[in-house]
């Protein structure tokens, strides 16, 4: 029996010892990295300052430092910090940040990026790089960090390099964006879900939506199947609408349309002005429209400015016309903001995370 227990205890502490040499197997296990940290939206650009200051750097700031669509008053896409990689490499905190991008000459031999990129990458794929039409971006993930996301944009001389920014700012951006979906969806609901207005969206609209718990039901009208939901905070009042409508045509699909829609709403939204109410500002401002797809569903995006009618108050909304694939039911789904003096992006990120959940019920 001892002899058993004797034999049992030898051979876990083998077990502990081998898994514990896989964790520790190699200086770059994922495991024994830090946690990236640093706010969404954020980016940290690896570059040589003489880079930066040339044309590669003001083709590089015209686009990725470029209004965020729309709000009132110009708010950058992303919050950029630039380093050297001899910044970088002489500050450890510098490390652990989320999302980076680094810009590579490959004609610039001297520069520390390249010898950095170069390292990353390994000769052999540095030199089908150098042998390839045109330029390359890769993307690479938990470099120095967990939830790290490295993008390497290169080009084989200068002019290389500024097409690989102008012709891939979109998918980058569109990458960085999903990177921080994670953080945004946790700032969204960090409080859990409502279900109470869970429930009624369900029952009333046919649709299943995730509403975040802070926000508290400032309307229902069962007869007109529309939920409004509202958060108050010290910083701003974000509010969140969902209504499901009946399809009747192929013009529901247009601009006229969802800002009918939102003045129709707007009628239910007040301010201390008597008869004031909320209207699209499609006069003085743009409204941008743009399709897209949610959760397998055809739908149209509407961004622009709301502000209230004999009142100095308005704001950025965003709006979707979302089609079920399955009966041809609309949802229309409205988030606005009111914050003056503050930024408003992220609000509106997360209004876009709850409109993501939207599902149609089964019928």
């Amino acid at each position: 029996m001892l002899k058993s227990k004797f034999t049992y205890i030898i051979v876990l502490l083998l077990s502990i010892s081998s898994i514990y040499s896989c964790i520790n197997k190699g200086n770059n296990s994922s495991l024994m990295k830090p946690i990236a940290i640093s706010k969404t939206n954020d980016v940290v650009v690896i570059a040589d300052n003489s880079l930066i200051k040339s044309e590669i750097g003001d083709t590089f700031k015209y686009f990725f430092e470029s209004a965020y669509p729309i709000t009132p008053n110009p708010e950058p896409l992303f919050h950029t910090r630039y380093f050297s990689y001899k910044e970088i490499d002489a500050q450890p905190l510098r490390r652990q940040l989320r999302s980076y991008i680094v810009l590579v000459n490959l004609k610039d031999t001297t520069s520390g990026v390249t010898k950095l990129f170069i390292k990353d990458m390994g000769k052999n794929r540095v030199q089908k790089i150098l042998e390839s039409e045109g330029f390359n971006v890769i993307y690479a993930k938990d470099k120095w960090a967990r939830d790290q996301l490295v993008v390497y944009i290169v080009g084989k001389n200068a002019d290389d390099l500024i097409n690989a920014i102008k012709n891939n700012f979109s998918i980058i951006t569109d990458k960085i964006h999903k990177h921080d979906e994670s953080q945004i969806k946790a700032a969204t609901y960090f409080q859990g879900e409502n279900g109470i207005m869970g429930v009624r969206a369900k029952k009333a609209l046919g649709i299943d939506i995730k509403i975040p718990k802070d926000y508290i039901q400032a309307l229902f009208k069962e007869d007109e199947k529309l939920i409004w939901g509202r958060r108050d905070s010290k910083k701003a009042i974000s509010n969140f609408i969902v209504k499901a409508i009946e399809y009747k045509d192929t013009s529901q699909f247009s601009k006229k349309y969802i800002i009918k829609l939102i003045n129709e709403f707007g009628k239910n939204v007040t301010s201390d002005t008597k008869d004031s109410r909320l209207v699209v500002n499609d006069k003085d401002l743009p409204v941008l429209i743009s399709s897209t797809e949610i959760n397998g569903n055809t739908a149209i995006e509407a961004r622009g400015i709301w502000e209230m009618t004999d009142d100095f108050m308005g704001g950025p909304f965003i709006a979707y016309l979302i089609k079920n694939k399955d009966t041809n039911d609309l949802a229309f789904v409205l988030g606005f903001v009111f914050a003056p003096g503050k930024d408003k992006k992220e609000y509106l990120q997360q209004m876009m995370t709850i409109a993501n959940t939207l599902q149609f019920e089964k019928r």
